[in-house]
């Protein structure tokens, strides 16, 4: 992973800050130099605009998540943990107007992540089967689909169905989705 800078660091809090608070559609790059306590010029020092920030932010945030997790049990937890920890962010990054294809950049990230992992960690059932697939890129999508969905899926849901109840049926789905990759 990518050592980030303090200012990049100032600015991605400063995006997660407001996120908090407001829609993402509704935050400026005056918002953000704001809330992070720095100049605009060094906000196009380091990004394009708005949405790259957030792009990067993401893509840091789910390293940081999953980069101690052993297994793919461990990055659903992980992940379901911080979207029931941070339930006003989500709903504020995806009820984004501007932005539909937010769910398709996270995506991206989560099965990115996935088949890296699997090209260097061996020591998952998950991860075995994305790097014995014939399509370990595919494979890893179908993962990270499945992982995104439940996310999507709890989100619309409000979060009433308990972050047990929607971490175990996840797993179980990635578990038979790696399962049938093994058998073909």
């Amino acid at each position: 992973m990518a050592r980030v800078n303090r200012t990049v660091r100032d600015f991605e809090n400063g995006l997660i800050s407001l996120l908090e608070k407001v829609p993402f559609d509704r935050i400026t790059v005056d918002q953000i130099c704001q809330e992070a306590m720095l100049h605009r010029s060094s906000f196009y020092r380091y990004f394009h605009d708005k949405y790259d920030l957030l792009a990067q932010t993401i893509d840091g945030q789910l390293n940081k998540l999953i980069s101690n997790q052993q297994t793919t049990d461990g990055i659903v937890d992980a992940i379901l943990n911080y979207v029931d920890h941070h339930q006003e962010l989500f709903h504020h990054l995806v009820a984004t107007k501007d932005r539909p294809g937010i769910h398709a950049e996270i995506l991206q990230i989560i099965s990115d992540l996935i088949l890296h992992r699997s090209q260097r960690d061996n020591n998952d059932l998950v991860l075995q089967a994305v790097s014995q697939s014939d399509q370990p890129e595919l494979m890893s999508y179908m993962i990270g689909g499945s992982i995104n969905g439940a996310f999507m899926w709890w989100q619309k849901h409000n979060y009433d169905v308990s972050r047990e109840e929607v971490a175990k049926f996840c797993k179980q789905q990635i578990h038979n989705i790696s399962n049938s990759g093994r058998l073909v």
